[in-house]
């Protein structure tokens, strides 16, 4: 609204405002002034400046390389789908990456399982509202790491599944701990391959196994799971990324500390390599 009354009026814009007017036309957010800690919720344990050791679920701190199957991101253009409070965008950044990051865009765009007892099947419309207002805290998160860290990277909110091909093509994407939480894994990674130049990173569990299994995680007692969906196995990911036009190049394992619960938990890493159009 400034820049726009300030055109207006004949004023000439600042390369500040400029910039932020270029990015409201644009596919990219504009970047949220975020202050309080108390405003975030972290979702990765971050070493802010100004604040320091910040906690959170997933502490990933010098286990980057591990993390994306020491793919090589220096002088590369990364999507990082999944960003939360942006751990990966930002070492991404700092080995000399251009990044963009994804996250989902409202809370509405969010599968859950449907149990009965639970607001997201009694009052969807509400549950939305508020689910949003959690990505709020999430967003708040990244905002006030992406200001303190000096980042230039970008970012984009919306619907994994509907990727726009305008965000171009990438020669890295990092699939961070995300497709296990969405009901179509399928067209997800249909959507992720479309604007993958090069190279897809898919960081999480899986079947070791070549055989075609998917394995349903809820279960109908346990209503306080109700964000986990399949576990893919090694052949059903090789199938589908063939498919996409993929093939896998490499898996790695590694252990990552799961700071919520004060353990670690393995996770595989599938580096895929895109050999046809």
């Amino acid at each position: 609204m400034i820049a726009q009354l300030a055109a207006a009026e004949g004023v000439a814009n600042s390369p500040n405002e400029q910039k932020q007017g270029d990015l409201a036309g644009s596919l990219y957010e504009l970047p949220r002034h975020v202050e309080s800690l108390e405003d975030c919720y972290f979702y990765h344990t971050m070493e802010l400046p100004e604040f320091g050791l910040v906690p959170g679920h997933w502490d990933l701190r010098d286990m980057f390389d591990d993390y994306v199957g020491h793919v090589h991101v220096r002088n590369r253009r990364v999507l990082d789908i999944g960003a939360a409070s942006g751990f990966l965008t930002f070492e991404a950044e700092r080995r000399g990456a251009s990044v963009v990051s994804f996250d989902i865009g409202h809370g509405g765009q969010q599968k859950l399982l449907p149990f009965h007892q639970k607001l997201y099947y009694r009052d969807h419309a509400r549950w939305a509202e508020e689910r949003s207002d959690h990505f709020d805290a999430w967003k708040n998160a990244y905002w006030l790491s992406h200001r303190l860290f000096k980042s230039q990277a970008h970012v984009h909110y919306g619907d994994i599944h509907q990727l726009p091909p305008a965000l171009g093509r990438f020669d890295v994407v990092i699939v961070g701990a995300v497709l296990e939480h969405v009901n179509d894994q399928i067209s997800a990674l249909a959507s992720i391959s479309r604007v993958t130049g090069e190279t897809m990173v898919i960081a999480t569990d899986l079947i070791d196994s070549e055989e075609r299994t998917a394995r349903f995680e809820p279960r109908a007692n346990n209503p306080d799971q109700d964000y986990t969906w399949w576990t893919y196995s090694l052949g059903t990911y090789r199938e589908v990324l063939g498919m996409l036009g993929f093939e896998i190049e490499r898996v790695t394992t590694a252990n990552y500390r799961y700071a919520k619960l004060n353990t670690t938990a393995k996770r595989y890493t599938i580096v895929a390599q895109r050999v046809a159009d």
